[in-house]
């Protein structure tokens, strides 16, 4: 199967300025990787891009450039009241609701002037988006609260899936899938380098750990000579790996140490033999019986 045509991607990109990446309830080390170097990417072309899960992400994900940019909160139903000049001059806000009408009272500080109401601006407060991109999302339900509370940007949005196999539900028309690919991030770098987007050294790193941790270390049956292919690339373009683990980091004792004299197991396997000294006692030579407290 021929890699994913990206070509309607590049036409949404042309005019999209803000761009969100949206991963599902508890995702993948590979979408979380993919997510970010994507998000990465598109900036480098000029786009407001921001990467929202519907859960906090854990500490497993912290290797990832980036991680701490992810937003767990995601609302589009706002509305903001702007007090532009006149924030000094205010004492308190509170609300009443008569009649089934809401009322905001804002109270002027005892010192201050009259508010002027005329200055007053109502904005509403939504996370606009050109553009969202769904890491790893086979159906909407499984954005979770996400979902749940703002239905309406998803259907009037302009939606990307991208996944490794067909997504379950067909949410979008606009879909990029290989199921060659042995993961998310081996399908992002080919996005990012058909969209003709340089990567940097943390974009690397993040696919390349994505990468290694979707195929088990290359271990796993999904591995083709793509993946390697990617690999390659991904280390050339200065990928930091995982350092491996220094024995010598660790507290003293922490680790057991093999044994410097061997242990006799039976009778038949015979220990080394200690040369008795030069001037050694008659008792030297005879079996001993060691005795202590008991543990």
């Amino acid at each position: 199967m021929a890699k994913p045509d990206t070509t309607k991607l590049k036409e949404l990109l042309s005019t999209a300025k803000h761009v969100m990446v949206f991963l599902p309830e508890n995702p993948h080390f590979d979408a979380v990787a993919t997510a970010l170097s994507l998000k990465l990417g598109l900036q480098s072309m000029g786009k407001n891009v921001s990467v929202l899960c519907p859960q906090e992400m854990t500490v497993e994900f912290n290797r990832l450039v980036g991680v701490d940019t992810i937003a767990s909160a995601f609302g589009t139903r706002h509305l903001v009241i702007s007090f532009p000049g006149q924030t000094e001059n205010v004492d308190k806000i509170s609300y009443n609701v008569e009649n089934g009408e809401l009322q905001l009272v804002v109270t002027p500080k005892a010192t201050a002037p009259d508010l002027d109401h005329t200055k007053l601006k109502f904005i509403a407060h939504t996370n606009h988006s050109d553009l969202a991109i769904l890491v790893g999302v086979h159906q909407l339900l499984d954005l979770g609260n996400f979902y749940h509370s703002a239905r309406d940007f998803f259907i009037n949005t302009k939606l990307v899936s991208l996944t490794v196999d067909l997504p379950q539900e067909n949410y979008t028309s606009y879909q990029i899938y290989d199921p060659n690919a042995s993961s998310l991030s081996e399908i992002a770098l080919h996005i990012i380098e058909s969209l003709e987007l340089r990567v940097d050294i943390d974009i690397a790193t993040n696919l390349l750990t994505g990468l290694e941790k979707a195929t088990d270390n290359f271990s796993s049956p999904d591995v083709s000579h793509a993946t390697f292919d990617a690999a390659a690339k991904l280390m050339r373009r200065g990928a930091r790996r995982g350092k491996a683990i220094n024995p010598d980091s660790f507290p003293q004792g922490s680790i057991p140490q093999a044994q410097t004299q061997p242990i006799a197991l039976s009778e038949d396997i015979p220990v080394h033999e200690v040369p008795a000294p030069d001037d050694a006692s008659p008792d030297w030579y005879q079996p001993k019986v060691y005795s202590g407290n008991m543990i």
